[in-house]
Protein backbone atom coordinates (compact mmCIF):
# COMPACT_ATOMS: atom_id res chain seq x y z
CA UNK A 1 0.00 0.00 0.00
CA UNK A 2 1.45 3.42 -0.79
CA UNK A 3 2.00 6.42 1.25
CA UNK A 4 0.27 9.40 1.51
CA UNK A 5 2.37 12.43 1.04
CA UNK A 6 2.65 15.50 3.15
CA UNK A 7 1.55 17.64 -0.41
CA UNK A 8 -1.74 15.57 -0.05
CA UNK A 9 -2.56 15.62 3.58
CA UNK A 10 -2.16 19.47 3.80
CA UNK A 11 -4.53 19.38 0.28
CA UNK A 12 -7.19 17.65 1.87
CA UNK A 13 -6.93 19.60 5.32
CA UNK A 14 -7.25 22.36 3.23
CA UNK A 15 -10.84 21.49 1.53
CA UNK A 16 -12.09 20.19 4.72
CA UNK A 17 -11.80 23.52 6.42
CA UNK A 18 -8.39 22.30 8.61
CA UNK A 19 -9.79 18.82 9.25
CA UNK A 20 -7.19 16.25 9.11
CA UNK A 21 -8.80 12.92 9.60
CA UNK A 22 -5.77 10.80 9.58
CA UNK A 23 -4.66 11.26 13.11
CA UNK A 24 -2.48 14.25 12.52
CA UNK A 25 -4.79 16.53 14.18
CA UNK A 26 -2.86 19.28 16.07
CA UNK A 27 -5.31 21.04 18.78
CA UNK A 28 -3.73 24.34 20.32
CA UNK A 29 -4.66 25.28 23.92
CA UNK A 30 -4.52 29.38 22.90
CA UNK A 31 -5.23 30.34 26.65
CA UNK A 32 -4.35 30.17 30.41
CA UNK A 33 -5.85 31.18 33.91
CA UNK A 34 -4.51 35.17 33.46
CA UNK A 35 -5.38 35.25 29.52
CA UNK A 36 -8.35 37.65 30.24
CA UNK A 37 -5.88 40.37 31.66
CA UNK A 38 -4.80 40.98 28.37
CA UNK A 39 -7.21 42.09 25.92
CA UNK A 40 -7.35 37.82 24.73
CA UNK A 41 -9.56 38.23 21.65
CA UNK A 42 -7.70 40.90 19.89
CA UNK A 43 -3.85 39.90 21.32
CA UNK A 44 -4.96 35.93 19.78
CA UNK A 45 -6.01 37.65 16.32
CA UNK A 46 -2.66 38.74 15.89
CA UNK A 47 -0.70 35.43 16.09
CA UNK A 48 -3.48 33.36 14.19
CA UNK A 49 -1.21 33.39 11.11
CA UNK A 50 2.05 32.60 12.79
CA UNK A 51 -0.43 29.44 14.77
CA UNK A 52 -1.38 28.19 10.91
CA UNK A 53 2.27 28.46 10.06
CA UNK A 54 3.22 26.38 13.29
CA UNK A 55 0.85 23.59 12.02
CA UNK A 56 -2.23 23.58 14.37
CA UNK A 57 -5.54 22.26 12.76
CA UNK A 58 -7.57 23.40 16.09
CA UNK A 59 -7.72 25.74 18.64
CA UNK A 60 -9.22 25.61 22.00
CA UNK A 61 -10.57 29.02 23.18
CA UNK A 62 -11.79 29.87 26.67
CA UNK A 63 -15.59 30.16 27.48
CA UNK A 64 -16.42 33.17 25.65
CA UNK A 65 -20.04 33.91 27.48
CA UNK A 66 -20.46 36.58 29.99
CA UNK A 67 -19.27 34.86 33.57
CA UNK A 68 -19.31 35.93 37.23
CA UNK A 69 -15.65 35.11 36.93
CA UNK A 70 -13.19 36.66 34.52
CA UNK A 71 -12.02 33.61 33.34
CA UNK A 72 -15.98 32.32 32.66
CA UNK A 73 -15.86 29.13 34.45
CA UNK A 74 -18.83 30.68 36.52
CA UNK A 75 -21.49 31.23 33.36
CA UNK A 76 -24.93 33.48 33.56
CA UNK A 77 -26.01 35.17 30.24
CA UNK A 78 -25.40 31.82 28.03
CA UNK A 79 -26.30 34.57 24.73
CA UNK A 80 -23.46 37.29 26.00
CA UNK A 81 -20.58 36.96 24.48
CA UNK A 82 -19.19 39.94 25.61
CA UNK A 83 -16.56 38.59 28.24
CA UNK A 84 -13.00 39.57 29.79
CA UNK A 85 -11.39 38.49 26.64
CA UNK A 86 -13.28 40.73 25.32
CA UNK A 87 -16.37 41.76 22.98
CA UNK A 88 -18.66 39.70 20.56
CA UNK A 89 -17.08 41.77 17.72
CA UNK A 90 -13.40 40.85 18.51
CA UNK A 91 -14.33 37.24 19.04
CA UNK A 92 -16.32 37.21 15.97
CA UNK A 93 -12.93 39.07 13.97
CA UNK A 94 -10.70 36.23 15.86
CA UNK A 95 -13.05 33.46 14.41
CA UNK A 96 -13.18 34.65 10.70
CA UNK A 97 -9.53 35.23 10.76
CA UNK A 98 -9.20 31.45 12.33
CA UNK A 99 -11.30 30.34 9.55
CA UNK A 100 -9.35 31.76 6.53
CA UNK A 101 -6.17 30.42 7.73
CA UNK A 102 -8.13 27.15 7.91
CA UNK A 103 -7.74 26.28 11.78
CA UNK A 104 -10.88 25.42 13.70
CA UNK A 105 -12.99 27.53 16.45
CA UNK A 106 -13.15 24.76 19.69
CA UNK A 107 -15.21 27.10 22.35
CA UNK A 108 -14.38 25.85 25.73
CA UNK A 109 -18.74 25.48 26.88
CA UNK A 110 -19.53 25.50 30.54
CA UNK A 111 -23.05 23.63 30.89
CA UNK A 112 -22.86 21.79 33.92
CA UNK A 113 -23.55 24.88 36.18
CA UNK A 114 -24.52 28.26 35.42
CA UNK A 115 -25.30 31.47 38.26
CA UNK A 116 -29.13 32.14 38.93
CA UNK A 117 -29.85 36.28 38.55
CA UNK A 118 -32.60 36.04 41.06
CA UNK A 119 -33.21 34.34 44.42
CA UNK A 120 -35.94 31.40 44.33
CA UNK A 121 -38.22 30.31 47.33
CA UNK A 122 -34.94 29.08 49.27
CA UNK A 123 -33.23 32.41 49.45
CA UNK A 124 -30.24 30.87 46.70
CA UNK A 125 -29.43 32.41 43.04
CA UNK A 126 -31.29 29.81 41.49
CA UNK A 127 -33.86 31.45 38.79
CA UNK A 128 -32.73 33.03 35.64
CA UNK A 129 -35.46 35.74 35.54
CA UNK A 130 -34.74 38.80 32.62
CA UNK A 131 -32.01 37.41 30.72
CA UNK A 132 -31.92 34.78 27.79
CA UNK A 133 -33.24 31.24 28.90
CA UNK A 134 -34.79 32.31 31.55
CA UNK A 135 -35.18 28.74 33.65
CA UNK A 136 -36.88 28.94 37.21
CA UNK A 137 -35.96 26.41 39.83
CA UNK A 138 -36.68 23.14 38.12
CA UNK A 139 -33.61 23.70 36.09
CA UNK A 140 -31.68 23.12 39.35
CA UNK A 141 -30.84 20.28 40.68
CA UNK A 142 -32.42 19.08 44.34
CA UNK A 143 -28.84 18.55 45.55
CA UNK A 144 -27.33 21.67 44.62
CA UNK A 145 -30.74 23.93 46.21
CA UNK A 146 -33.40 23.77 42.92
CA UNK A 147 -36.35 21.82 42.55
CA UNK A 148 -34.89 20.01 40.09
CA UNK A 149 -34.08 15.99 40.01
CA UNK A 150 -31.08 14.93 41.77
CA UNK A 151 -27.81 15.46 40.36
CA UNK A 152 -26.96 12.54 38.22
CA UNK A 153 -23.16 13.15 38.95
CA UNK A 154 -20.51 15.21 40.90
CA UNK A 155 -21.67 18.19 42.25
CA UNK A 156 -20.08 21.59 41.17
CA UNK A 157 -19.88 23.35 44.96
CA UNK A 158 -21.05 27.13 45.30
CA UNK A 159 -23.40 27.64 42.32
CA UNK A 160 -26.71 25.97 41.10
CA UNK A 161 -25.96 22.21 39.48
CA UNK A 162 -28.31 22.16 35.93
CA UNK A 163 -30.52 19.83 35.68
CA UNK A 164 -30.04 17.87 32.24
CA UNK A 165 -32.94 15.21 33.07
CA UNK A 166 -35.25 17.91 32.32
CA UNK A 167 -36.46 18.68 28.54
CA UNK A 168 -37.10 21.68 28.81
CA UNK A 169 -33.06 22.16 29.30
CA UNK A 170 -31.85 19.65 26.86
CA UNK A 171 -33.79 21.58 24.19
CA UNK A 172 -32.31 25.40 25.32
CA UNK A 173 -29.09 23.95 25.36
CA UNK A 174 -29.05 22.22 22.29
CA UNK A 175 -30.70 25.76 20.41
CA UNK A 176 -27.67 27.24 21.97
CA UNK A 177 -24.74 24.86 21.03
CA UNK A 178 -26.82 25.08 17.18
CA UNK A 179 -26.42 29.06 17.65
CA UNK A 180 -22.85 29.16 18.70
CA UNK A 181 -21.81 27.08 15.58
CA UNK A 182 -24.26 28.14 13.19
CA UNK A 183 -24.26 32.40 14.43
CA UNK A 184 -21.06 32.59 16.21
CA UNK A 185 -18.96 30.09 13.95
CA UNK A 186 -17.40 27.57 16.47
CA UNK A 187 -16.64 24.46 15.15
CA UNK A 188 -15.82 21.97 17.87
CA UNK A 189 -16.86 21.57 21.83
CA UNK A 190 -14.77 21.25 24.50
CA UNK A 191 -17.19 20.53 27.47
CA UNK A 192 -16.12 21.82 31.15
CA UNK A 193 -16.61 19.60 34.25
CA UNK A 194 -17.93 16.83 32.60
CA UNK A 195 -18.01 14.35 35.58
CA UNK A 196 -21.06 16.59 36.91
CA UNK A 197 -24.25 16.17 35.57
CA UNK A 198 -24.64 13.70 32.89
CA UNK A 199 -25.30 16.95 30.58
CA UNK A 200 -24.44 14.53 27.22
CA UNK A 201 -28.10 14.30 27.30
CA UNK A 202 -28.79 17.41 26.01
CA UNK A 203 -26.42 16.17 22.87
Amino acid sequence: MGQVSDAVVQEQAAGNGGIIKNGREILLQAFNWESHKHNWWSNLEGRVADIAKSGFTSVWLPPPTQSLSPEGYLPQNLYSLDSCYGSLQQLNSLIQNMNDHNIRAMADVVINHRVGTTKGSTGMYNRYDGIPISWDEHAVTSCSGGKGNKSTGDNFDGVPNIDHTQPFVRKDIIEWLIWLRETIGFQDFRFDFTKGAVMLQSL
